[in-house]
């Protein structure tokens, strides 16, 4: 059986962690926000390498041909499903011929929906209204345990609170990992500003606009990279994933990749300021951000684990 996309909003797209995997034949490559990616996987039971839907900016709406369990990470998006409302991070059971409508969003401009059992990539992963994903239904001892538990009310009454992702994506301070031939003028000019989100090149770049920052580009290669920072015109390009493998703005560092899951959620008006760290810095706090997910989806674990035992007494 299948999910329909009723209405596939502004870009809706199936992807995976593995920009790889994403890539055969498709055109857009991997989830740009690999933490709510994987958040809403762990919430449904999944491994985090089952695809997603993502959507971006206007979410659409979402038909079920049978009983499927369903969560969503990323945005605050608004969602109804009939009567119901529809809350961020928690899990929910939707019946057949039950549609999920999205609305707005109080933060961040995507948002990805994972399926219990997971959903299948074929061909393109461009998403248009009226298409199928077709569901894979690869259940496992717990996803059926969740079944049972889900026909009588529907959705489990916690989930993952909003101030429990406070640090990941509240804040509007990106570290930049330093460049060792880039002045050290450079840095200061970032740091002292604060920069304007002026638009998103879909999913390739975000464009900024503030104090205009002076760099020679002298001797300094340019390679495209998912993170990088580049300076066109004056101001700041922060590279998204599907940016160009080279380009002739000079690259002056690179943001961390904890810091790419509230990047990539900043729309047209957001503010974004810069602290400059070095590389052993960096480092530093991508273990210690790999501990805190780790911490984060035991506890899911352990959560979910206690609600499908307290069913069973």
């Amino acid at each position: 059986m299948s999910l329909i996309i009723q209405d596939s909003g502004m870009l809706t797209l199936l992807q995976t962690l593995d920009p790889e995997v994403s890539a055969r034949g498709n055109e857009y490559n991997g989830a740009c926000d690999r933490l709510a990616h994987q958040l809403a996987n762990q919430l449904v039971g999944n491994s985090p390498e089952q695809p997603t839907i993502e959507m971006t900016l206007r979410p659409g709406a979402i038909k079920f041909t049978e009983p499927t369990i369903v969560s969503f990470s990323g945005a605050e998006f608004k969602a109804k499903s009939g009567d119901r409302d529809i809350f961020i991070n928690r899990i929910y059971l939707f019946d057949r011929g039950d549609e999920l409508i999205f609305g707005e969003s109080t933060r961040g401009n995507r948002v990805y929906l994972a399926v219990a059992g997971g959903i299948k990539v074929e061909g393109s992963n461009v998403l248009r209204s009226g298409d199928e994903v077709i569901m894979c239904r690869d259940y496992t001892p717990q996803h059926d345990e969740l079944f049972n538990m889900l026909k009588q009310q529907k959705e489990v009454n916690w989930g993952v609170d909003t101030y429990a992702l406070v640090e990941v994506y509240l804040s509007d301070t990106y570290h930049i990992v330093r460049r060792p031939d880039v002045p050290d003028a450079v840095y200061e000019a970032l740091e002292a500003n604060e920069y304007t989100v002026r638009n998103e090149k879909y999913r390739a770049a975000l464009y900024l606009e503030g104090a205009g920052v002076d760099v020679d580009t002298e001797g300094i290669e340019h390679p495209g990279l998912k993170g990088g920072v580049y300076i066109a015109d004056g101001q700041p390009v922060l590279a998204l994933n599907d940016f160009n493998d080279y380009t002739t703005a000079p690259h002056i560092g690179t943001i961390p990749s904890y810091h790419l899951h509230k990047l990539v959620q900043k729309r047209a008006g957001s503010h974004i300021r810069f602290k400059c760290i070095g590389a052993d810095d960096a480092h530093a706090n991508l273990y210690a951000h790999h501990l805190w997910v780790k911490s984060l989806f035991k506890a899911i674990d352990y959560k979910l684990s206690k609600e499908l035992i307290k069913e069973k007494m």
